[in-house]
């Protein structure tokens, strides 16, 4: 059967097809970093833990006005212009095989942080000659951020009863993760109550609902490093 079902979710392809083979394809990092000072080179391994040759397409596009209504995205056709460099744009990675995929940074020092979203996408093949079956082929975008040369980043946080307000006033995207909130000082953690995890890129702006009038906490992401925020 030729019919394709296809859904699209946030850092998540599935592509759904009739065919009695499997392959699955599995990557070693889905973000990536590059940081002034540090390597302009990073590489993710794609791996086929399936029993058929894997056939890989890779789009990379660059994310304008990111965390914004505005936000949009373009095709990268000049690697030069829009500053990074995936490499090779097709792969064919055998059976339990692994490939690499590479990313270089080519305009380290730039004044500006730069937001990549690129789309790690299995292609289906000839299935004509196939049975009827059932394929799942799952398919990833692996964000890429390049901070700028001197990165200032300035989380504004404001406790307005039981929300709270952030703000990123930085030049650099800050992760706010692992958020938690207890209900009294005598709860154990595990009975906590998880927050919502949110990139805040420059200018961005998010209004956390909290479910009790106590401290809470988030991990705080700032490229590579990360460190722990409680407010009262």
């Amino acid at each position: 059967m030729n019919n394709k079902v296809i859904f699209s979710l946030t850092g998540l392809l599935a592509i759904l097809l009739f065919s009695p083979a499997q392959a699955n394809m599995v990557l070693s990092n889905v973000i990536l970093h590059f940081e002034p000072g540090k390597s302009t080179r990073q590489d993710i391994e794609i791996e086929n833990t399936g029993d058929d040759v894997m056939y890989v397409q890779v789009r990379p596009q660059r994310v304008l006005n990111p965390g914004t209504e505005n936000e949009q995205r373009e095709y990268i056709a000049d690697p030069l212009e829009a500053g990074l460099l995936v490499t090779p744009n097709k792969l064919v990675v055998p059976p339990r095989g692994r490939k690499l995929l590479r990313f270089v940074d080519l305009k380290p020092g730039d004044g500006n942080e730069r937001v990549y979203r690129v789309a790690v996408t299995p292609v289906v093949g000839d299935l004509e000659a196939q049975t009827s079956g059932l394929k799942i082929l799952v398919g990833y975008e692996v964000l890429v951020l390049a901070q700028p040369s001197t990165p200032y980043p300035q989380l504004i946080a404001e406790r307005r009863g039981q929300q709270m307000f952030f703000r990123n006033d930085g030049n650099t995207n800050v992760l706010l993760r692992e958020g938690r909130q207890c209900p009294s000082d005598d709860t154990v953690v595990e009975d906590c109550t998880v927050l919502g995890a949110k990139r805040l890129y420059p200018g961005n702006e998010w209004i956390l609902e909290l479910p009790y009038d106590r401290p809470l906490e988030y991990h705080i992401g700032i490229g590579t490093r990360s460190s722990v925020e409680i407010w009262p």
